[in-house]
């Protein structure tokens, strides 16, 4: 029994070792913005507004997301290599548009199915939302409050997927994680910026998310 126990407990750490061993194959410090990896989400209907291509703009080192807070029109990133698993990081200073939020998530269709999500205020008042959609549900969720103003700098926001296991991370320190079978199929990582209906549009301060660095 001890050897069998032994076995099972190596095998774990080993496959586990293995997947975090790909973690972090690209670190995309958007010197330039390659569309051969990434695309922009020219117009889709999302929230108050849209995501629009106009609302993405590029800069040596950066990208940025513009929100218009009239309009409720917003923008969005995400690769054209799709991932089960792995360990993904984004660097990002949110805007400071009360009333829409930054989401840096993995996402397959249908919704509802396929999707691990963190979900940042993009507001002064630190609020963040961890969730794993599934089986056309929302599986898990949790609300964390940020000891810092995510609108004043560049803070890091990741999570891990592995086959038994999502973990979420800022700035380094794990946050929250959930022991389970989240991935079954392989999704595109996405970072937006947008308003959802269930948020109140507020006038804007600065209607720019800011992403420096994107790692998986």
């Amino acid at each position: 029994m001890l050897i069998v126990a032994v076995v099972a407990v190596s095998s774990f750490w080993i496959n586990n070792a293995t997947l975090l061993h790909t973690f972090n194959r690209t670190v995309e410090s958007f010197d330039t913005f390659d569309h051969a990896k990434w695309e922009v989400r020219k117009e889709f209907p999302l929230g108050h507004g849209l995501l629009l291509a106009d609302q993405v703009s590029h800069e040596r080192g950066k990208v940025i997301l513009s929100l218009s807070d009239q309009e409720g029109n917003g923008g969005e990133i995400r690769t054209k290599e799709t991932f089960q698993y792995g360990r993904f990081e984004a660097d990002i200073q949110v805007a400071d548009a009360p009333g829409s939020i930054t989401g840096f998530f993995l996402y397959a269709p249908p919704d509802l199915y396929h999707e691990i999500d963190i979900e940042i205020w993009n507001d002064s008042s630190g609020k963040v939302l961890f969730t794993v959609y599934k089986d056309g549900k929302q599986a898990k969720q949790a609300t964390h409050q940020l000891p810092f103003d995510p609108t004043k700098d560049v803070h890091r926001y990741r999570f891990d997927v592995l086959p038994n296991k999502v973990s979420f991370y800022i700035d380094g320190e794990e946050i929250q994680s959930w022991k389970g079978q989240f991935s079954s199929k392989e999704m595109l990582l996405m970072i937006n910026s947008w308003y959802p209906t269930w948020l109140d549009k507020q006038p804007a301060n600065k209607p720019k998310t800011i992403i420096e660095q994107v790692s998986y």
